[in-house]
């Protein structure tokens, strides 16, 4: 018998290694040419075609596994590939379960393998029925803005609803839609600006425009003080201060227009305790003669209410009674 050796077996080793390898790469061509069967995971993706139901969640399970025959090497492939099974779901009965069929396995082009079976045959969906409404809209102007400007009491949208669609949940907590913060640029006394809704919290809701048109009256915000403005209180009473300083916010226009004559800071009667003590009681002022929607402050905020024989002997002018104001009032 002839003896094995070390020398024996490495003689011409390079020759035996490429007769190795080979070999090796002829066994992987036919195998991967021989046709084979192989289950492999396959995604589901159901496509709702019926226009009154949408998708509520994701199918149970949202995945099966699917039987292709075909070459070794293309089978490898398309499980690398991972393929899609897609269910057209064209008309929605009262049944939530739907059947699945080999048939709808998307195969890429240029793979000769085949879909021979599912497993689970069925599948289970959530689905609701659409609801549809029309929605106001609410105009956002952003916070630099309102800064800068006073808008007039009305804003014009156009259109002023949207009609909303989608499930049936989302839509009745739907009551209004807001544009996009938008920052206005006056034409003079008006703007006008067409602007996007804000549709990022509306996933899976579809509205009938995405856009309107906004338009309205704006002045320039602006502030001015007025003093003295004399403190009128209930008859028979004096008031220390008896005039303040008032500060007006709001449209320049406006403003501009304000008689300090007709402003006056008034202590109402019904603020006031029955009885005034001897020391006086503090009351707070309320502003007439101010134009309409603009911010009004006095300086001092409240005035001591006196009974005369208690009113302090270094107070300042008396302050006018509320009759002897409806006298000097035009």
């Amino acid at each position: 018998m002839r003896r094995v050796t070390l020398r024996s077996l490495t003689r011409n080793w390079p020759l035996k290694l490429a007769a190795l390898a080979l070999s090796v790469l002829v066994w992987a061509v036919v195998s991967a040419e021989q046709v084979t069967t192989q289950w492999i995971p396959v995604r589901v993706d159901p496509v709702v075609r019926d226009p009154q139901f949408v998708l509520t969640g994701s199918p149970e399970p949202q995945e099966v596994r699917v039987q292709f025959t075909g070459p070794g090497r293309e089978l490898w492939e398309l499980a690398l590939d991972r393929p899609v099974l897609v269910l057209p779901i064209r008309q929605v009965g009262e049944g939530r379960t739907f059947a699945l069929d080999p048939a709808m396995v998307r195969i890429p082009q240029g793979l000769s393998v085949n879909a021979r079976d599912v497993r689970p045959s069925v599948i289970a969906l959530g689905l609701q029925r659409l609801a549809s409404r029309v929605v106001p809209i609410h105009a956002r102007i952003s916070g630099r803005s309102l800064q800068r400007y006073v808008i007039g009491d009305s804003l014009t949208i156009i259109p002023a609803e949207v009609r909303v669609t989608g499930r049936a949940d989302q839509v009745a907590a739907l009551n209004v839609l807001s544009t996009i913060a938008f920052e206005i640029v006056p034409d003079d006394s008006t703007f006008t600006r067409e602007i996007a809704l804000d549709t990022a919290a509306l996933d899976g809701l579809s509205l009938s425009r995405a856009r309107v048109r906004v338009s309205g009256t704006v002045d320039r915000r602006a502030t001015r003080a007025v003093s003295p403005v004399t403190v009128y209180v209930p008859d028979g009473l004096v008031a220390a201060p008896a005039q303040v300083e008032v500060r007006l916010s709001g449209a320049e226009r406006a403003l501009a227009g304000v008689d300090p004559a007709r402003l006056r800071a008034v202590v109402v009667r019904d603020s006031l305790p029955a009885v005034i003590p001897p020391g006086g009681v503090e009351a707070r002022l309320l502003i007439e003669g101010a134009p309409a929607g603009a911010a009004v402050t006095a300086n001092p905020a409240r005035v001591r209410v006196f009974e005369p024989a208690a009113a302090p002997s270094a107070s300042p002018a008396s302050p006018a009674t509320m009759d002897s104001a409806a006298g000097a009032r035009p």
